[in-house]
């Protein structure tokens, strides 16, 4: 909580110093660039990896007042492999989970087009200060796959039971990333740009209530004949649901800017 404190108020501080400046003479017109982007948040949420990658082309008009700009472009944010803990417990009259012989492997992540609407205004020769809005290219993909079952699921045991499901839900909307930062040039075609930004996303987790399913022995079922105990329709789980969560997190970019 105290280091995101620390970066809203840095935030402020840099959009602040960076509109106090007095604005520098500067070319009128029309102007397009490339930019390719490297971010990494100062903690990892939701097991999605610190890193994150975007680019997208930038279509702008300078003003004495300072660059209107509109970059269409993209967001990706990538995430690893998980194991979701497994409950113990199995709806009555249930025998209860074989955890060594259940799993339930996840994986998200947060990605899509997205809009940034930007003002800059110069800082000198060569350092411009920025501010937008970065909105959309947060929808948020999670993807689940899980298998549980009974301790007594044996060939010989009809009373066993065995839950599968598998998913890959995802959540959107037109979430807004407000960011602020400078860009400095590196060449008369090219420039380097340092943002920090608050992204934002909804979060989301499934979850399964063992032994809610509608079960019938496997050998009723044509497509499933394992001649094993009871087992469910795939996904056939009224009770189970999805939680979802609104973030806020922090992070820093930078980017190659190439000047057409």
């Amino acid at each position: 909580m105290r280091n995101k404190r620390l970066l809203l108020t840095g935030l402020a501080v840099m959009l602040g110093a960076s509109l106090s400046r007095p604005v520098q003479a500067q070319e009128v017109g029309f102007y397009k660039d490339l930019k390719i982007r490297l971010g990494y948040s100062l903690q990892a949420k939701d097991h999605l990896r610190q890193s994150s990658l975007g680019f997208g082309l930038n279509l702008g008009y300078a003003a004495p007042f300072g660059k209107l700009a509109l970059e269409l472009g993209y967001f990706y944010k990538t995430g690893d492999q998980y194991l979701q803990s497994v409950s113990t417990e199995a709806a009555p009259p249930l025998s209860a989970v074989d955890l060594e012989a259940s799993g339930d492997s996840r994986r998200n992540q947060v990605d899509g087009f997205a809009l940034r609407l930007s003002y800059a205004r110069s800082l000198g020769e060569d350092w411009q200060g920025q501010a937008g809005l970065m909105v959309g290219g947060t929808r948020f993909k999670h993807e689940y796959v899980g298998d549980v079952r009974s301790q007594d699921w044996t060939i010989t045991n009809a009373d066993s039971w065995r839950d599968t499901y598998a998913g890959t839900p995802q959540s959107g909307g037109l979430k807004i990333s407000p960011y602020v930062g400078v860009s400095t040039a590196v060449t008369k075609h090219s420039s380097l740009e340092f943002n920090l930004m608050i992204l934002s996303y909804e979060a989301m987790e499934y979850v399964h209530h063992s032994g809610t399913g509608t079960y019938a022995l496997s050998g009723e079922q044509s497509a499933i004949d394992l001649g094993v105990g009871r087992i469910s329709e795939h996904n056939g789980f009224q009770r189970d649901t999805f939680t979802t969560s609104t973030r806020y997190l922090p992070h820093l970019e930078i980017g190659y800017v190439i000047h057409f």
